[in-house]
């Protein structure tokens, strides 16, 4: 059974070795785009097998760093392109102008479309100067980028590939275009993540630009956008670690590849800190941080993602608070409470804290049973009274002392003083429900309690109860000499 294993393996590898011998080619011609696999490396080129009945070289200072090193070593794929054929041997380059570009070695880019290497020497009226291994080229500004650069100078010494688009007077006159192969090479990137790239897949990638709205991350060859809401779970993300060459790990949320966009979310790999709401009770209090406001209140972070809101009505105990600005601004540190916990809607309802001295951190049964205070608003339903003491309580209409149908406004002056009974002290709440109506009743039992006593007192002292009082006692003295 291994004898015949074996035997089937030999004949396998001879098909293969006599299928590749047959497919060697020898009729390679320039400008033609070849794959080769590095077989040698000398102090002048670097060999290749291409498939080819002879070597095919290239210059080894293609492959050197910026230290004169090479890069390259034996076994590695290398794309090259077809410059000549001489002597048996077949020249590649990475690159036209990364070695030595002939006139002939341009014309040939030119007219097989080969990508030639060029370094920008300096800006000019409308491009870039360009040289191609000492020959002039031009760029135009709107052929260098995909975007327009910001900084034109900053590209002067930069090398980097073009195609030539026009090739005039034998060379006197050659045009240049770096955005053709950002173009195409984008194309390919996009077709092949459009064959690869699925929604909630994660990315990772260099930030390449920041904007106000979010975050430009190049995800292979193509950019994605992270919105800024989809940042971190925080509103008050800070951007500033999202630098531009940083590496951002986010989530595929959307893919539109008719308009070319992908959207990622950063915020999203992150846990949902609503998961578990159970840490949030009614009567905790929490430090944050005022990240919004609106007409009725404030929004407050207390922790990444999580954010309560504190209505204008539980800002201040004591002052009125027309607008959250009247007394907070984005970013300022507070103490809240709090009040209610809906996880359904992930909304908190929140209570700004105080030092616990506020007129509400006391019970009912500290304040007086008639009160006096000034009227702050009156509306239809009734009047809204703020007491010396900065408390606010609301007379309803009905608790109003005034006939029905009378004009309120007209009636209860803004400013005016009021007295009123205390009926309803809610203090989680901060509630408190008074009547006008109520506290005239119980001022008026007053006055006719005190002149019911006041009367009882009087009757007391007349002649006839003294000299009743007086014959009673002679009787009780009588009776004890008896």
């Amino acid at each position: 059974m291994e004898k015949n294993d074996h035997i089937d393996n030999e004949e396998y590898n001879f098909e293969e070795m006599l299928e590749a011998s047959l497919n060697r080619r020898d009729d390679f011609e320039p400008g033609e785009s070849v794959t080769g696999v590095v077989v040698q490396i000398n102090q002048e080129n670097v060999f290749l097998d291409i498939s080819g009945k002879s070597e095919a070289t290239i210059d080894i200072s293609e492959f050197f760093d910026k230290d004169g090193k090479p890069t390259v070593k034996k076994g590695d794929r290398i794309d090259a392109y077809v410059v000549s054929k001489r002597g048996g041997e077949t020249h590649l380059t990475t690159s036209i102008g990364k070695g030595k570009a002939t006139p002939e070695l341009i014309s040939m880019a030119y007219k097989k479309r080969v990508p030639i290497h060029g370094t920008v020497t300096d800006v000019k009226k409308g491009g870039y100067s360009v040289s191609i291994s000492g020959t002039r080229a031009f760029c135009p500004f709107s052929q260098i980028d995909i975007k327009a650069p910001e900084n034109p100078e900053k590209l002067i010494s930069r090398s980097m590939p073009f195609l030539i688009t026009e090739y005039g007077e034998g060379g006197k006159n050659i045009i240049l275009s770096r955005r053709v192969l950002l173009e195409e090479e984008k194309q390919k990137s996009e077709d092949r993540l459009r064959q690869s790239l699925r929604l909630n897949d994660t990315v990772t990638g260099p930030v390449t630009s920041v904007r106000d709205f979010g975050v430009f991350v190049d995800i292979g060859g193509m950019e994605a956008l992270v919105p800024k809401s989809e940042l971190s779970r925080s509103r008050s993300v800070d951007m500033a670690q999202f630098a531009p060459g940083k590496n951002v790990t986010a989530m595929v949320k959307a893919m539109d590849w008719d308009s070319g966009r992908i959207t990622l979310s950063v915020k999203d790999l992150s846990p949902d800190p609503w998961a578990d709401s159970s840490r949030f009770r009614p009567g905790d209090r929490f430090d944050g941080r005022v990240v919004n406001m609106i007409k009725s209140g404030a929004f407050v972070e207390i922790e990444p993602g999580v954010e309560g809101f504190i209505h204008l009505s539980r800002m201040n105990l004591v002052k009125k608070i027309s607008k959250p600005e009247d007394l907070l601004k984005i970013g300022d540190a507070v103490s809240v409470k709090v009040i209610s916990v809906n996880p359904g809607e992930k909304k908190l309802s929140l209570d700004l804290t105080d030092d616990g001295t506020g007129p509400w951190n006391r019970d009912a049964g500290d304040l007086e049973e008639i009160v006096e205070g000034s009227i702050e608003r009156v509306i239809p339903q009734g009047v809204n009274v703020r007491l010396e003491n900065g408390l606010l309580g609301f007379i309803p209409k009905k608790e109003l002392a005034c006939p029905p149908g009378t004009d309120l406004n007209k009636k209860y002056a803004i400013g005016a003083t009021i007295r009123a009974a205390v009926t309803e002290f809610d203090r989680d709440s901060r509630n408190m429900i008074l009547s006008e109506k109520k506290a005239i009743e119980n001022s008026e039992k007053k006055e006719y309690t005190f002149y019911q006593e006041k009367h009882a007192a009087t009757e007391k002292s007349t002649l006839g109860n003294l000299l009743k009082n007086k014959f009673e006692e002679l009787q009780k003295n009588v009776k004890k000499d008896q």
